[in-house]
């Protein structure tokens, strides 16, 4: 998924381009603390010591923050002043640590987006330009699907999806529920044929379907069972015409 950082737990946040246009995007070392931030914040309420420590939060301090990005004690120092001064985060102090808060941690962790331009016009301010996507124990969920497979249409076909298209791909996946890697190689195919529309797409789908093929793994299958590959599509009937 572009944009999508995974790391060993399986947790994983996206970064919507239009932090690019954010005010400490230039100054490495907020930019960097304030993704660390999000990548280490509790993805649901939790307590520590006696302290709760509420989803957007976590308990840390300047010395580990330090340690954990190679910055100078007094540089997570400036950088958290940097961040607390535009309201990106609040700090609460204790004796033993600290636990930052990310203000807007919610609008971060909306997963129910439109990708791309979609999504940059419902983000009205700077700190709704960085955007997560909250821990899940299945990973392949179906909202990360779907903005995989959106996000993966608009590197294929080189242009920002409509509101059709979009559509178009969550009834893939909720009403025919074909599998992504289905969606993202008829995609594919799609523009290898020379093809530039989603009705094209579609046929390519609908074909598979009515052979029976639910992933690519069952293409491959049938075409060790005939000495002659199988044909991955037929579409020559598809109305070309754009959506």
């Amino acid at each position: 998924m572009d944009g999508v950082k995974m790391n060993e737990d399986k947790s994983f946040i996206k970064l919507h381009r239009k932090m690019i246009n954010w005010e400490w995007y230039k100054d490495y070392k907020i930019k960097d603390l304030f993704i660390h931030l999000l990548l280490k914040a509790n993805w649901k309420d939790g307590k520590y010591q006696g302290h709760d420590i509420p989803r957007g939060s976590l308990v840390t301090g300047r010395k580990q923050l330090a340690e954990e990005l190679n910055f100078s004690e007094q540089s997570i120092r400036t950088a958290i002043k940097r961040l607390k001064s535009t309201n990106e985060i609040t700090v609460k102090t204790t004796k033993k640590f600290s636990i930052i808060t990310i203000v807007n941690y919610e609008q971060y962790q909306e997963i129910n987006q439109m990708p791309n331009q979609q999504l940059t016009n419902s983000q009205p301010t700077t700190n709704q330009q960085l955007t997560t996507i909250e821990e899940y124990k299945n990973i392949r969920n179906k909202e990360y699907i779907f903005i995989s497979c959106c996000n993966k249409a608009e590197e294929i076909f080189g242009r920002t999806i409509n509101s059709t298209e979009v559509n178009l791909i969550k009834e893939w996946l909720e009403e025919k529920n074909y599998s992504e890697e289905l969606i993202k190689e008829a995609m594919r195919l799609t523009i290898v044929n020379g093809k530039k529309y989603f009705n094209y797409t579609t046929g390519i789908l609908q074909n598979w379907e009515d052979r029976g093929f639910k992933s690519l793994e069952d293409i491959r299958q049938k075409e060790n069972k005939k000495q002659e590959p199988v044909e991955l599509f037929d579409c020559d009937w598809i109305n070309e015409e754009e959506n």
